[in-house]
């Protein structure tokens, strides 16, 4: 998400990381102050995609795919007006169910 966010950036760009802590769960943030345009929103996490070099496109798709499959999180976004940001949420592990 970080390299994403840093490459979509124009240079001198803010981009903020935040660590959420819930009760159950724990959100990892990243912020960038560009408006994704919404033809790529509707294809951000589609495999191959990219806005960069033909041969890119594992970002994103991987992410959620290995967020949602193998660890149990969520993986999203929202782009608005005011900029674009990913979140990760993942649940907290319990002592009680074994790691």
């Amino acid at each position: 998400m970080t390299k994403n966010a840093i490459e979509a950036s124009r240079r001198g760009g803010v981009v903020t990381l935040n660590c959420i802590p819930g009760d159950n769960d724990v959100a990892f943030t990243i912020h960038n102050r560009i408006v994704m345009p919404r033809d790529v929103q509707l294809q951000v996490f589609q495999r191959s995609f990219s806005t960069k070099d033909p041969g890119r496109g594992l970002g994103t798709y991987s992410m959620k795919l290995l967020s949602e499959r193998y660890l149990k999180g969520r993986v999203m976004f929202e782009s608005t007006e005011t900029g674009t940001t990913f979140s990760a949420i993942y649940p907290k592990n319990d002592p009680g169910q074994g790691a």
